[in-house]
């Protein structure tokens, strides 16, 4: 017996591509609308807790955070963490913020002074100095005509306060160097400079 089988068309529903295109569209423009108006991230700055004076580790100070938009130019951070040790060049009100250019590192404070050098780059690593780092200087001296050169340490761990860069044509080749000093040491590179020569070696960390 022959079975009949009915085929039976199904219509499905008709799918506009003019409202899904409209949807997606309506979504990325909702989700650029919320990164718009999504309130930027604020940051960790150090501020002064109350008065603050120069010159005194920052661990024995009343420092507090507070979150600001921007810290350009700020102490950014949580906690004074590596800066323990670092001091205030000016005092400091209450409420007002720690500055990145007012501040000073523990061997500013026990060698306050500054002396200038110029050395050539072949006494100087090569020019290979930032601020931060620490030199051993050494001194040789001539002495007279018949008297064998002698060189000796000055001092140890000088700290490098900055490096500056000539400009002048004069100076091309030469390092000019800003190193942290007490009186003592002062005086003596002052005297190695017009009686002797000068090289200066980094130290490791």
């Amino acid at each position: 017996m022959a079975i009949g089988v009915g085929i039976r068309d199904i219509s499905l529903p008709h799918v506009d591509r003019r409202m899904i295109i409209g949807g997606i569209l309506a979504a990325i423009t909702a989700l650029g609308v919320l990164q718009l108006t999504k309130p930027p991230e604020r940051l960790p700055v150090l501020v002064a807790g109350s008065d603050l004076v120069a010159g005194r580790p920052l661990s024995e100070m009343d420092i507090e955070v507070r979150y600001v938009d921007s810290a350009t130019g700020l102490v950014a951070g949580d906690s004074v963490g590596d800066l323990a040790d670092w001091s205030l060049r000016v005092p400091l009100a209450e409420g007002e913020p720690l500055v990145t250019s007012l501040m000073q590192p523990p061997e500013l404070v026990t060698s306050p002074n500054v002396i200038a050098l110029s050395l050539p780059a072949e006494n100087a690593v090569l020019g290979r100095l930032v601020a931060g780092d620490k030199v051993d200087v050494y001194v040789t001296y001539t002495g007279g005509l018949d008297a064998e050169p002698t060189t000796g340490l000055l001092a140890s761990r000088v700290y490098v306060v900055e490096v500056v860069a000539s400009e002048s044509s004069v100076d091309r080749g030469r390092v000019n160097i800003l190193l942290a000093v007490d009186d003592r040491l002062a005086g003596q590179l002052a005297s190695a400079l017009h009686s002797g020569a000068i090289d200066l070696v980094r130290v490791a960390p």
